[in-house]
């Protein structure tokens, strides 16, 4: 994994993760606990980074 890569899973891990915690409450979802939040942005962070790489 280069550096640009390590940045661009770390920013994106960074903004998905509060995104889909604090997210659910504003369309009426109840909050994600932080784990579940957690999982989800590694999730999509690794999409990511496999799909970039």
């Amino acid at each position: 994994m280069s550096a640009s890569e390590l940045i661009y899973f770390v920013m994106t891990f960074a903004v998905v993760t509060p995104a889909v915690r604090f997210i659910g409450p504003l369309i009426g979802r109840p909050r994600t606990p932080w784990r579940g939040a957690v999982i989800f942005g590694l999730v999509v962070a690794g999409i990511g980074w496999a799909i970039g790489a």
